[in-house]
């Protein structure tokens, strides 16, 4: 058997052309007239008399007879079209050797796995420098963020930083969920932009006015973080391991939805394990790539939020909330496979000494085998990129940072219940009666003591999900009037055991 390479405009195709020597004389190829025949066979074959077969190249130049001239002139040489009398042995042709062929334009022909673009990347075709630079992927710097700043409720960032510094003493990651609502209002004009427009005579201002007045106003969104949800977590000194999809995290996001929440973001600490010398970013490889997966996922006007410990100049310890997202282009580059991934998480490689169960040795070797570190200040790509004129496969976690300013105010949703998955205190019955009686002086409506997001959660696992969600919703319209129905506060005072 031998095989011939059919090389086509359209991309090359496999021939298998019987040669004789099995025994058998039948369908045996021996001229160009029984290789025609055979391809006219073929599923993506093309009639005989449409067919113009050539050991040259420069067939593939040729799109029709009344061009022939043309291509001739181009080539400088004559493409000698084989005839179909000729042998395979008189030709020279052995297994694997290539064939071109043309034929109209007219003839439709089912397309090859392998098809080439004529019109933008014809035969012989070179690629300028020009346009290789064009193909690279340019790293650029994000000047904004996609949301104009994240506000905390008080007491909520309060208590999840007491807990991260008092309890774990930053020796220990923890993570959360951020529930809150999204604004949206007219962009306003910062003080430069005022002053340039006060230097400008009447006659730009009337312009530019009257162009602005086809335009729509550019909105910016605001972000009200009312809520921290702790979810149930392994952490270490390097990361919190989180299920988002366990049955506790399912019911937290339809208490909060019900609550007239959204999940806006997540925040995490970072402990004060020594990242290396060269961690000098605000993140690290794997926690870039975490944000662009988040990102990805639920949306670019989702934010993270770290908190962090430092030394002021007092050489006294304080505790910071930092608000970050990753540029639009770090979440592209992540969904088209750029970055360097754990196969398991889909973030950067966590070290071995951040893994359960992982022997000393492991750890040794591990560290050993690479001089790369994800948390250092650089994130590892699996194909190159441009940075300022220079093709790499590292980048400064740098380019990929947005800061987003911080606030804080105060949030609609009660406090003071204590929260879940913590190693204390415990949530009872009792922290439900207590909370109950204590907001008693200052809220107008048994909806409105009940507007908390961790009681709630907590309520969820004493009674039925759906009457908690039920009662979450008329949290929601305590303001317009609404209270909870009478039924539910009956089941809810024996459960605290309210007389």
């Amino acid at each position: 058997m031998v095989l011939l390479r059919i090389r086509t405009r359209d991309g090359t195709e496999r021939l298998e052309c019987a040669d004789g020597a099995g025994g058998g004389e039948n369908d045996v190829v021996k001229t160009i007239s029984d290789v025609q025949d055979l391809i006219s066979k073929q599923p993506w074959g093309v009639p005989v008399e449409n067919q113009s077969l050539s050991l040259d190249p420069s067939l593939l130049l040729r799109t029709s007879s009344e061009n022939a001239d043309e291509t001739k002139a181009k080539t400088k040489k004559e493409v000698v079209v084989l005839s179909p009398r000729k042998t395979l042995k008189s030709l020279q042709l052995k297994h694997g050797d290539i064939v071109y062929m043309t034929y109209p334009d007219s003839i439709e022909r089912e397309v090859t796995k392998m098809r080439v673009n004529v019109e933008t990347k014809p035969f012989g075709a070179k690629r300028t420098i020009e346009e290789m630079i064009s193909k690279e992927v340019r790293i650029g710097r994000q000047e904004r963020g996609n949301v104009a700043s994240v506000s905390f409720c008080g007491h909520a960032a309060n208590m999840f930083q007491s807990y991260v510094n008092n309890t774990l003493g930053f020796k220990q990651s923890r993570f959360g969920w951020l529930y809150g609502t999204k604004t949206k209002r007219k962009k306003e004009k910062t003080e430069e932009e005022k002053e340039k427009e006060k230097s400008k005579d009447a006659s730009s201002k009337k312009k530019e006015k009257d162009e602005e007045e086809g335009k729509e106003d550019e909105m910016i969104t605001e972000l009200f973080a009312d809520v921290i949800y702790e979810p149930n977590q392994n952490g270490n000194a390097y990361v919190a391991h989180v299920d988002e999809e366990d049955e506790e995290s399912q019911t937290a996001e339809a208490i909060a939805n019900a609550m007239g929440y959204e999940r806006i973001g997540c925040v995490f600490s970072q402990s004060d394990v020594d990242r290396g010398d060269e961690s000098v970013s605000a993140m690290s490889a794997h926690e870039v790539t975490l944000c662009a997966k988040l990102q990805a996922k639920y949306g670019k006007e989702f934010v993270t939020v770290i908190v962090v410990q430092f030394e002021d100049e007092d050489e006294e310890m304080q505790v910071t909330f930092e608000a970050f997202q990753v540029s639009d282009q770090c979440v592209k580059l992540y969904e088209d496979g750029f970055f360097e991934l754990d196969e398991k998480t889909g973030v950067a490689k966590l070290p071995a000494s951040s893994s359960a169960g992982i022997t000393k040795e492991e750890i040794e070797e591990e560290e050993e085998g690479s001089s790369f570190s994800n948390w250092g200040s650089h994130t590892k790509l699996v194909k190159p990129v441009m940075v300022e004129r220079k093709d790499v496969t590292e980048v400064d976690n740098d380019f990929w940072i947005v800061a987003v300013p911080i606030k804080d105010h105060t949030g609609t949703a009660q406090s003071g219940f204590p929260i879940e998955n913590r190693l204390h205190p415990p949530q009872t019955a009792d922290d439900i009666r207590s909370a109950i009686q204590s907001r008693s002086a200052t809220c107008s409506s048994y909806a409105e003591k009940l507007r908390d997001f961790h009681l709630l959660l907590f309520l969820s696992k004493q009674m039925d999900k759906n009457d908690v969600l039920a009662i979450a919703e008329s949290t929601n319209d305590y303001i317009d009037g609404g209270d909870v129905s009478e039924g539910y506060k009956v089941l809810i005072d024996a459960i605290a055991g309210i007389a």
